[in-house]
């Protein structure tokens, strides 16, 4: 894999526990939507994180780092970058990138920052293929965690296919979306899932969970089903 220095371009609190990283690489390496980078921090610290942005962007690579709470790790990479001006990555990693079945229904489900993996294939799917059956469900604790949702809302009059679905496990009486894991939400949703291509990303739990139930209980094929994690279980 191609190693290469980057400059850090910025680095934004997007909210009070999830931080976007926006890298200038010194030379453009082609990518996947879905793949994933490796930052090293120091000679036998180093962290996997997928590429936020898409593959035709060819002059950044941005990145989300964090989650649902700051763990000391996770503090002291946002402290190693803010106090660095350039940090090398190995890119890119991964075998859950989009694929070309592009007349299949998309079904992408992200739990919290595994929106980031979701996010590079929603909006490389959307440039492919404008008129494509797609459906995002995107799952936190609470509110503050779909940290783009605004933006993703705004895509659906853009995208008449398009389907953007919250779902949160402590939602207020003013969210529009639904309630419960985003799981159960596609389950609702869905009697049979043959001949849909899904993408999946977030704790291993949830993708295990995933695999189990939609492939057992609504025809989801393995083989149309991707997601890094998925290789752990």
């Amino acid at each position: 894999m191609p190693t290469l220095s980057c400059k850090i371009a910025s680095v934004e609190g997007i909210t009070d526990t999830i931080y976007r990283v926006l890298l200038t690489p010194e030379y453009h390496v082609n990518f996947r939507a879905g793949q994933y980078v490796i930052l090293k921090l120091k000679e036998y610290d180093h962290l996997p994180l997928s590429i936020a942005s898409t593959p035709m962007e060819k002059d950044s690579i941005e990145l989300h780092i964090g989650g649902s709470e700051f763990s000391s790790s996770i503090i002291s990479v946002i402290e190693y970058i803010q106090n660095h001006k350039d940090i090398i990555i190995d890119m890119p990693h991964g075998l859950a990138w989009l694929r070309d079945e592009k007349d299949y229904p998309l079904i992408l489900i992200a739990g919290g920052t595994g929106f980031s993996y979701i996010r590079s294939i929603l909006f490389t799917a959307l440039s492919e293929k404008a008129d494509r059956d797609i459906s995002m469900y995107w799952g936190g604790r609470e509110i503050q965690h779909l940290y783009e949702l605004d933006k993703l809302n705004k895509l659906v009059h853009q995208y008449p296919k398009l389907k953007i679905l919250p779902v949160l496990e402590r939602p207020k009486d003013d969210f529009i979306g639904r309630e419960g894991t985003v799981i159960s939400a596609v389950m609702q949703d869905y009697s049979c899932l043959h001949r849909h291509a899904i993408y999946i990303a977030g704790p291993v739990s949830m993708v295990r969970s995933a695999r189990i139930h939609l492939c057992t209980e609504r025809g989801a094929q393995r083989s149309l089903m991707f997601g890094d994690a998925l290789h752990c279980i």
